[in-house]
């Protein structure tokens, strides 16, 4: 038989959740000693994974404190098990997916703040809005979003506006 005749099936990979990751490292978990053992390897490990490259440590320490805090408040009697510790990272999580998207938007800000004033101006803020744009939206509107969005502010569009109008 000719090695072109053979046909393979592709091989599918299941993708696991969320929760059934947690489910396995809260067992894993579950087998230590002391409770605040556990906490502090898991807040290590998870601020470890979000903050390798931290330079001076200070966004991967608060990460570590936020992990430690909500571990502390999902335990019962000194006990993680599968469901304080899925809950305890699901409140994690939130806060990491909240920060990325602060992140995506300060990124963007700043890259479209070419004076580096801390503002985005009418002409800044419409280089943005032609970035990426609506296809329906037209220049009228994208002053009119400025406008609203800058309230009035003759330095333009702060960070925190830019922010609030983004989300």
């Amino acid at each position: 038989m000719d090695s072109k005749q053979i046909k393979q099936k592709p091989h599918k990979t299941k993708t696991m959740s969320n929760k059934e990751i947690y489910r396995i490292l809260a067992f894993e978990f579950q087998q230590q000693d002391s409770l605040g053992i556990k906490i502090d390897l898991i807040a290590e490990m998870v601020s470890s994974l979000f903050y390798p490259n931290d330079q001076n440590g200070e966004a991967k320490q608060n990460f570590k404190n936020l992990i430690t805090q909500s571990f502390k408040s999902h335990c019962y009697k000194d006990e993680i098990n599968e469901e304080s510790f899925c809950n305890a990272m699901n409140s994690v999580e939130k806060y990491i997916n909240e920060e990325t998207t602060d992140r995506f938007l300060q990124k963007i800000f700043k890259r479209h703040d070419s004076d580096k004033d801390g503002y985005l101006n009418q002409q800044e803020f419409i280089f943005l809005m032609k970035n990426y744009k609506d296809s329906h939206l037209t220049e009228a509107d994208m002053l009119a979003i400025y406008n609203r969005m800058s309230q009035g502010d003759p330095k333009g569009v702060s960070y925190e506006n830019f922010k609030k109008y983004s989300l």
